[in-house]
């Protein structure tokens, strides 16, 4: 495969010097004067919602909600205040621009703005370097700020502030836009550009992940709309463009995001983003989206897509999609000329508000603007979900197939190889999901709530992230430990019109202790009259083993109806799966798993169950064959 293309190359200081538009010489949104193009509807749903909170006290970021992080772990106790206000100042200036500049909301956009500006840091308490390090405090250093991904969307949302309502404010006190200027400068694009302890800029002391072009097209906007400096705007955009740069020559060649679907809005997506803003920008460099990897990523969410707002869920990240913007990925589509690619984003969209959605939170104005402005978007007709056949990551190690082409009818199988060390990692190399109808029954969980323990030395302590609650083996009491070491070998993918299967040996993501020397899984999906999954396991061990158990975590009611036979239904009624295995070789037993987390019961609801079957006389060597298939 092509390596990723260096934006250095398309990009180069000189050039950015040379082309490189001043402050106020370009803009995403209309100008003064130019119309604004809210469809009625729209508009009367955006005053409604700026008029909701017009009076209200905004909500309070008090110091001892932010030191809870710190002090028990919860994170979503300050987030959720943070998001609110965002959220608000976001409406207030849709408002603005939607009432036609009226007084009504330029109150409401300067109180935001200085809210924000008052706000003693911009960064998320589970982000803060202070407070990471137990040792310094609760609480985070207004002289010593730290740049995440928190910090990135504020500066970004007031640099939209200031393209958007920058004269209303001047019309009332120039203080505000000139004081967010100099937050933006200060908080993030200063330190940004003065200080190299950003992981997430190149992978030194952070895996690059969906960081890296989230918080990088959040700064390129913001040094676009708010930096004076001419030398200050170059040398902003060409440390962008290396930072990127890093974040490329990470990524797998086949296009695909080990953090999974969830994330690759803010990856894949955000990547998009910043050539997009790049090219526009400097006015050149389209032929950039021609390149192999940029293409490839644009279609990562059509093989991960399962159907009635289920996506293949490996790694953290929900099984039913919360935050995607579809605007963002049909621009991509066109972009990159692949009318599949747009095709899936308008079907995404449904029938909902193309720049509104009902459910549009958190509050993202940057991406509501990109919908709004953008008149293709807007009248774009009705697309059907492409919902290809199959298709194989190589780098990435992931196989989706479906049973056909077209329509979410029939079964689904996914599967993965990888090692234990991915972004957002579970321990879950040989893993695999099957869904019936666009309804995953062999399942990934998910992940629940974040909290201190997600991101730390806890996390596999976690339940949701051990080898115990994945479809993978327990061998002599061994699960799958975290690592990069722990991984997939020889692995390989077999795609054909009735068959598509991947292959691999899980031995090495097992410690040493499990005696393990070979365990050969194939994932198979076999198309026509008798369509089923076959999971065809085939081990070898120094010893015979003391235990030997597979493990089955399923999406719905679990029945064992006979001797080697179990029905998973769906709750809600529709077809089932029909598993079977060997009875005289596996003992089972269905187990339940309660679910309290909100994080999972809004996406499995009060429980998911557990099928282990253990062997009933564990040999050094052996095989065994897993079959689903649908059941009315």
């Amino acid at each position: 495969m092509p390596a990723a293309p260096s934006l250095t190359d398309w990009f180069p200081p000189g050039l950015v010097d040379e082309l490189l538009p001043a402050l106020g010489e370009w803009s995403p949104v209309p100008r003064p004067g130019e119309e604004w193009p809210f469809e009625a509807a729209t508009r009367a749903r955006v005053l409604a919602q700026a008029r909701a909170a017009l009076g209200e006290p905004w909500p309070a970021l008090p110091a001892s909600l932010f030191a809870r992080f710190a002090r028990d772990g919860d994170r979503a106790a300050y987030q959720a205040p943070w998001d609110a206000r965002r959220a608000r100042l976001g409406r207030a200036l849709l408002a603005l621009a939607a009432s036609g500049f009226s007084d009504e909301f330029a109150d409401e956009v300067m109180d935001g703005v200085w809210a924000l500006c008052e706000e003693t840091s911009w960064v998320w308490p589970a982000h803060d370097f202070r407070v990471l390090d137990a040792r310094q405090g609760l609480l985070p250093d207004p002289e010593a700020p730290t740049l995440d991904l928190g910090a990135a969307t504020t500066a970004v949302l007031l640099a939209l502030a200031d393209a958007i309502a920058g004269d209303a404010l001047d019309a009332r006190d120039p203080l505000p836009r000139r004081r967010l200027r100099r937050e933006v400068w200060t908080r993030v694009l200063g330190p940004y550009l003065e200080r190299s302890e950003w992981g997430w800029y190149d992978g030194s002391t952070a895996k690059l992940n969906n960081w890296n072009p989230w918080i990088h097209s959040d700064l390129l906007l913001a040094t676009a709309l708010t930096v004076e400096d001419p030398a200050a705007r170059s040398a902003l955009v060409s440390r962008i463009v290396r930072g990127l740069d890093h974040y490329l020559a990470a990524q797998p060649e086949d296009g695909g995001c080990d953090e999974g679907p969830h994330y690759w809005w803010r990856a894949g997506g955000s990547l998009f983003e910043c050539l997009e803003l790049l090219t526009s920008l400097l006015g050149t460099g389209e032929a950039l989206f021609a390149e192999p990897l940029i293409r490839d990523t644009a279609r990562y969410p059509l093989l991960m897509w399962v159907g009635d707002g289920w996506s293949v869920s490996f790694a953290d990240g929900p099984a039913r999609l919360r935050e995607a913007a579809p605007s963002v990925l049909h621009r991509y589509g066109r972009r990159t000329g692949q009318p599949a690619v747009a095709a899936h984003a308008r079907a995404l969209r449904g029938s909902a508000d193309p720049v509104l959605p009902e459910d549009a939170t958190p509050y993202d104005l940057r991406r509501v603007l990109g919908a709004l402005l953008d008149p293709e978007w807007r009248a774009a007709g009705e697309a059907a979900f492409p919902l290809p056949a199959q298709g194989w990551l190589p780098g990435t190690q992931v196989l989706v197939a479906r049973e056909t082409q077209g329509t979410t009818h029939g079964l689904l199988l996914a599967a993965k190889g990888g090692h234990n060390d991915e972004s957002h990692n579970h321990n879950d190399v040989g893993s695999f999901l099957v869904a019936v109808d666009a309804r995953p029954l062999l399942i990934d969980v998910g992940v629940g709530t974040y909290r201190r323990e997600t991101f730390g030395r806890e996390r596999y302590g976690i339940w949701s992230m051990t080898s115990a609650y994945h479809n993978v083996p327990e061998v002599n009491g061994h699960g799958q430990p975290p690592g990069r070491e722990f991984a997939a070998r020889e692995v390989r993918a077999a795609l054909g019109p009735g068959r598509a299967a991947l292959t691999l040996d899980l031995a090495g993501a097992y410690p040493a202790a499990a005696g393990l020397r070979a365990w050969e899984r194939t994932a198979a999906l076999v198309r026509g009259e008798r369509a089923r999954v076959e999971i065809r396991d085939a081990w070898r061990l120094d010893a015979a083993p003391e235990r030997l158990v597979l493990r089955l975590l399923l999406g719905g009611e679990v029945t064992v109806t006979g001797a080697g036979r179990a029905l998973v239904r769906p709750a809600g009624g529709g077809r089932g799966l029909a598993l079977a295995w060997d009875e005289a070789a596996f003992a089972a037993d269905a187990e339940t798993v309660v679910l309290d987390d909100p994080a999972f019961t809004r996406v499995w609801g009060a429980a998911v169950h557990r099928l282990v079957l253990t062997a009933r006389a564990p040999a050094a060597e052996g095989t065994h064959v897993l079959t689903a298939r649908p059941s009315g």
